[in-house]
């Protein structure tokens, strides 16, 4: 793993400067108009009211003129055309047109969302329908090629290759677009007759609006669900990882726990200055990606897009508490591609009994997870890497999740992916001045001053017991059903 030298150049999104935290700004601004215009409204129904004090009335025989104008001043002040009724009526409209302003472009960002994906579904059953055509086509053509020209043939393979990458590296936003259609192309797989017989005894003939739908189904095909546990006999490395200082130690962190055994996670004590116990679990990412007994897999990729509970994220729970965390102590959790997708899931969900305050990803695609507002979220990512864009949406741009963007291409899928370059984009985060970044960073003050009395323990996640079987046992079987 090589890290560069000098930090890269990064764009910022989300955060406290975006534009999703000035419509919150809007919001409060027309909240606050509105309490104004009602107790303004108040005052002119209490002052009104001293028009009819029993002194004021007693005066009127004694001085009728005096009376008179003390009653049309009262009047005017209260509900007279620039009284105080009138002023509160303003106020009232003026934070009317706040809150509707900021409903509008709520709701065409929500509607421009709702058509991209739209027609993203809509791609993606085209070329799902028309893919088992073009395939066998081209399995021909190509197969003729390489018996034909075997040298043409290979040129044409190195270059589709470096022209695939190149083009990944230039606009990997093409991923999200392809991933975001996922649903439609395995409906338009089902939708062509070639093709649909073998959905149909898959079990994927049903409807996929959404990519997590489209996961869910290939998940539960490919990959049984287990329980997850820890290892009672691991003996591996006990890492002793420092209290970090800033962003670049979380990452350097992290790629010291990665290069460990597989599901290998730290959870670190750190005893603060200001006496408060905080906790920083680092997470690495898959294993390996089609072994079903590795925890951290491609199944648990595909159940965390789709929104399911994973092994993973059971152990990293029984890590948690062997660990001593309480309910109350702040939480940091720190992961790298699929463990930042379990990171973001487990802030997310409820019924997870630790207090997070902060989740921090590197290559991570954790658009859809769905993490509460009161999370401070970073991301880190590299615009060359495809794995953030493979759940087909860019991060939420609101107050508390900042998505901080280098464009670091190392030529290949995994080079682009590798935490060395995530190490460099974190550099450059703790020298950035933006303010989205730099309140990103106090939020995470507490978790960097820690002192003596902080320590790591090394715990080794594993699966557990079977829940439920994957739905391809036997390929053999399969296909004679397919035939038969």
């Amino acid at each position: 793993m090589s890290t560069p030298q000098t930090p890269p150049a990064i764009s910022v999104r989300g955060g406290a400067g975006s534009i999703d935290a000035r419509y919150d700004d809007i919001e409060r601004l027309g909240r606050l108009y509105s309490e104004v215009g009602g107790r303004l409204a108040s005052a002119a129904w209490d002052d009104k009211l001293e028009a009819a004090d029993g002194d004021l009335l007693a005066s009127a025989p004694l001085a009728p003129r005096t009376f008179a104008e003390a009653e049309g001043a009262i009047l005017e002040a209260t509900y007279g055309p620039k009284g105080l009724a009138a002023r509160a009526l303003v106020i009232e409209a003026e934070s009317f047109c706040f809150v509707a302003v900021v409903e509008i472009y709520r709701t065409a960002d929500e509607l421009r969302r709702a058509v991209l994906e739209s027609v993203s579904y809509g791609l993606g059953f085209v070329v799902g329908v028309a893919l088992p055509s073009v395939a066998l086509t081209g399995g021909v053509a190509y197969l003729g090629l390489h018996v034909l020209a075997p040298e043409q043939a290979d040129e044409l393979k190195a270059w589709l290759g470096v022209e695939g990458m190149d083009l990944l590296e230039e606009d990997p936003e093409v991923v999200e677009l392809l991933v975001n259609g996922g649903g439609g192309l395995l409906d338009g797989l089902g939708a062509n007759p070639l093709s649909a017989p073998l959905l149909d005894v898959l079990g994927l003939d049903g409807f996929h609006p959404t990519t997590g739908a489209a996961a869910d189904d290939l998940g539960d095909l490919l990959f049984g669900d287990y329980h997850g546990e820890l290892n009672p006999d691991y003996d591996g490395p006990q890492f002793d990882l420092q209290p970090p200082r800033d962003t670049q130690d979380l990452m350097h962190d992290l790629a010291t726990v990665n290069d460990g055994q597989d599901g290998v996670i730290t959870v670190q004590k750190i005893a603060g200055a200001d006496g408060t116990v905080r906790w920083i679990v680092d997470l690495p990412g898959t294993d390996r990606f089609m072994d079903e007994h590795t925890i951290r897999n491609m199944g648990s990729n595909m159940n965390l897009i789709a929104g399911d509970d994973t092994a993973y994220g059971e152990a990293i729970r029984t890590a948690m508490e062997q660990a001593g965390v309480r309910p109350g102590d702040p939480v940091m959790l720190v992961g790298h591609s699929q463990g930042g997708m379990q990171a973001a899931a487990l802030a997310a969900d409820p019924d997870f009994p630790y207090h997070v305050t902060n989740v921090v990803t590197a290559g991570s695609p954790i658009a859809t997870s769905g993490i509460p507002d009161h999370v401070h979220v970073l991301s880190l990512e590299n615009s060359a890497d495809v794995v953030p864009h493979t759940d087909g949406e860019a991060n939420p741009a609101t107050a508390d999740h900042v998505t901080v963007t280098a464009n670091s291409p190392h030529g290949s899928v995994t080079a682009n992916h590798d935490l060395g370059v995530y190490e460099g984009i974190a550099e450059a985060v703790d020298h950035s001045t933006d303010p989205s970044v730099q309140a990103a960073l106090g939020s995470m003050d507490g978790f960097f001053d820690g002192g003596e009395g902080s320590s790591t323990i090394t715990y080794q996640t594993q699966q557990g017991d079977q829940i439920r079987p994957a739905g391809i046992n036997d390929p053999l079987e399969m296909a004679l059903n397919i035939i038969f």
